[in-house]
């Protein structure tokens, strides 16, 4: 009867943590969203949102995923690029860094923080190149250096 009990008692408990870690991997995307890709655990790591135009699918925004199912980065896309605002966190849901794309190429400006919330860095980029004054800081927020940048000639 023991054994039984405990048999029981094991399946029980094995189902219950089942269908509750089972609403945590759910694949459960909008009509819209695509996953590209999982992770072992068959939780997501890329899911990708598209509009419809012309009975073609285009995707026009993308979110990474830790494989816990946090956030890891997310932004538009164009023509499967990168393509304007991408952030990116921490495993904790604080922002790491904020940046702007055009066609695949960082351009415009980028900050990065630290886990705590303070300015890591901000600066700018011109055709995938550091370019102008970019700005360092300590965890505290208090400006180490000022570099500046000249991004080559693209010939």
């Amino acid at each position: 009867m023991k054994k039984y009990f405990v048999v029981v008692l094991s399946i029980m408990v094995f189902i219950s943590c089942n269908s509750s870690d089972e609403s945590k991997n759910s694949d459960t995307v909008k009509d819209n969203e695509v996953i590209i890709s999982k992770y072992i655990n068959e939780r997501p790591q890329i899911i990708r949102e598209f509009e419809e135009k012309d009975g073609v699918r285009i995707y026009v925004y993308e979110k990474e995923y830790y494989e816990d199912g946090n956030l890891l980065k997310e932004g538009a896309m164009k023509d499967n690029k990168r393509h304007g605002i991408w952030k990116s966190y921490y495993r904790d849901g604080t922002k790491w860094s904020e940046g702007e794309f055009i066609n695949g190429k960082m351009e415009g400006s980028t900050t990065t923080y630290y886990s705590n919330g303070q300015i890591r860095y901000t600066g700018s980029f011109e055709n995938g190149l550091k370019s102008g004054e970019w700005r360092f800081y300590d965890e505290n927020g208090e400006l180490l250096e000022i570099q500046f940048f000249q991004p080559e000639p693209i010939e």
